[in-house]
């Protein structure tokens, strides 16, 4: 497959003196974009005097990000989605944890075309499963001939901070959410929620990829949005497991690690160091993908 020329080159000097560059790819002309990241390093997991965290982000750790990787500019689309179903024929079930009056409920008729809210076809896909996003990541593999996959939980966040530390990339101000991603925000309050966010983002429910300005590193939807599916086996907390960029393969991985928050998510939960489980073959309205591939 023939390389396209750079879509954008960049530079940051990380915290604890680490220089990332990063330049921007693409594979083939309906490819995604993507930077590519250098290795460095980045502290993972809660303060011990962060109210909002829980014991799944302790203790707090240096991680080193020992190989550069690439990482998709924005999160899959039901667009892309649906192409790789044409193309495979890959089937996903009914069956999805969509929210209705009654709160949150597996809808057995919900599926990633009809996931209970109305979508764009430039919407994120969601009410898909981590089986279902592996094998989309294969698909791109084999149709490219480059080594796509989902990113580890390590290399999500440390693309997802791009050289920031604190709650979220863009600062403390929780009323500048809304410029960045889309969030729990007063809309949802209004109409879902009873806390929100201090700001409207303008969508009750998933919203257009790139829709919001992109984190430093150019990433659309860095948080926000959707929760997306990585390829890590979940542990329970951070005193185990790799520290090297790598994914968790460890246990049984009955449960698999979910990152980034999402356009249900309330104020507590919406942060970059924020995590979830679920077991792999879940479908949930708020979860999506985004590709990431080896550097060669």
């Amino acid at each position: 497959m023939m390389r396209l020329a750079p879509v954008a080159i960049a530079s940051l000097t990380f915290l604890f003196g680490i220089a990332a560059a990063f330049a921007g790819t693409r594979d083939c002309s309906d490819c995604p974009d993507l930077v590519i990241v250098e290795a460095g390093s980045f502290m993972r997991g809660a303060e011990t005097d962060d109210r909002a965290a829980d014991e799944s982000e302790f203790p707090r750790h240096e991680v080193r990000i020992e190989k550069p990787f690439a990482i998709a500019t924005k999160l899959v689309t039901r667009r892309e989605y649906s192409d790789f179903s044409a193309a495979t024929g890959h089937g996903t079930a009914p069956g999805c944890d969509t929210l209705t009056d009654a709160g949150w409920r597996v809808d057995e008729r919900a599926d990633w075309r009809s996931p209970g809210f109305p979508q764009t076809e430039s919407d994120p896909v969601v009410c898909i499963s981590w089986t279902d996003a592996t094998a989309y990541a294969a698909w791109m593999a084999g149709r490219t001939g480059q080594p796509y996959r989902l990113p580890s939980e390590a290399e999500w966040e440390y693309a997802a901070r791009a050289g920031t530390i604190g709650v979220n990339f863009w600062g403390e101000d929780p009323a500048l959410a809304c410029s960045y991603a889309n969030v729990n925000d007063l809309t949802a309050k209004n109409k879902t929620a009873k806390v929100a966010e201090p700001c409207t983002d303008g969508y009750l429910f998933t919203s257009p990829v790139a829709s919001f300005q992109p984190n430093p590193f150019g990433l659309y939807d860095a948080v926000g949005n959707v929760w997306v599916w990585l390829a890590d086996c979940w542990l329970g907390d951070y005193r185990t497991g790799p520290r090297n960029g790598q994914p968790n393969g460890s246990g049984e991985c009955a449960s698999r690690v979910l990152r980034g928050g999402s356009w249900t998510d309330t104020p507590g939960p919406f942060r970059i160091a924020a995590r979830e489980n679920r077991a792999p073959g879940e479908r949930l309205s708020f979860a999506g993908l985004r590709l990431a591939r080896d550097v060669r």
